[in-house]
């Protein structure tokens, strides 16, 4: 009987270890704090034919970067502050300006 008292024991503690990180899984899962940050960025320039779309990353991350999406799905963080970096958002900006343009002007025909 007291062997039995004993196996019980250590298999109730490996459940209540495994329940608990788990739930501290699922809390770190769903806390609010930011989807992405970049923590190094991309030195190179990159071709601003092969970029999809930008986003600038959460003001809650440790450094303010810029996510570039390119056409292989893949997402690289730059830093906003460089040239090369300012002048594909200028590009996109301009495109998607042009994009709505030439919408609006379908439209209205």
């Amino acid at each position: 009987m007291t062997m039995m008292m004993m196996m019980k024991n250590p298999v109730v503690l490996v459940a209540c270890t495994l329940l608990f990180s788990s739930l501290a899984v699922l809390a770190s899962l769903n806390s609010f704090g930011p989807d992405k940050c970049c923590f190094d960025f991309f030195s190179k320039p990159l071709p601003k034919k092969k970029v999809v779309s930008y986003k600038y990353t959460d003001k809650l991350c440790p450094m303010e970067g810029v996510l570039f999406t390119m056409s292989s799905e893949r997402e690289i963080c730059a830093d906003p502050s460089v040239v090369w970096v300012k002048n594909i958002i200028e590009a996109k900006e301009k495109a998607l300006a042009r994009k709505a343009e030439s919408s609006l002007s379908k439209e209205s025909a």
